[in-house]
């Protein structure tokens, strides 16, 4: 009876931990996706990365959408499109959504 108790309390140590890690790494969080971007970009999507960019503090969420998903699959981009595409490469729908929220917010 107490085997059974103690397994079935690791199990449920194990599940809500495979919970748990998997949610957090689904929901990416906007300001962390943003540390890398925040070099070249500035803190508040306000510089010219590299020169060569556009400001993208200046971007709707929807055009940020479409400027990452085009970085991604090669349809968007001049100068920086090979350094870009690198960047977004491993981003996925959601986390592509959650940046261009959290890169709309930063100027509010």
């Amino acid at each position: 009876m107490k085997t059974t108790r103690i397994t079935k309390t690791l199990k449920s140590i194990v599940v809500a931990g495979a919970i748990i890690s998997s949610s957090t790494l689904l929901a990416a969080d906007g300001a962390a996706l943003y540390n890398k971007c925040a070099g070249c970009h500035g803190s508040a999507g306000e510089k010219v990365a590299l020169g060569k960019s556009k400001v993208i503090a200046d971007m709707s969420e929807a055009d940020l959408v479409a400027s990452l998903n085009g970085y991604k699959d090669g349809s968007y981009g001049g100068a920086m499109k090979g350094l870009m595409k690198g960047q977004v490469t491993n981003l996925s729908e959601d986390d592509i959504k959650t940046l261009s929220a959290h890169i709309v917010s930063l100027k509010k």
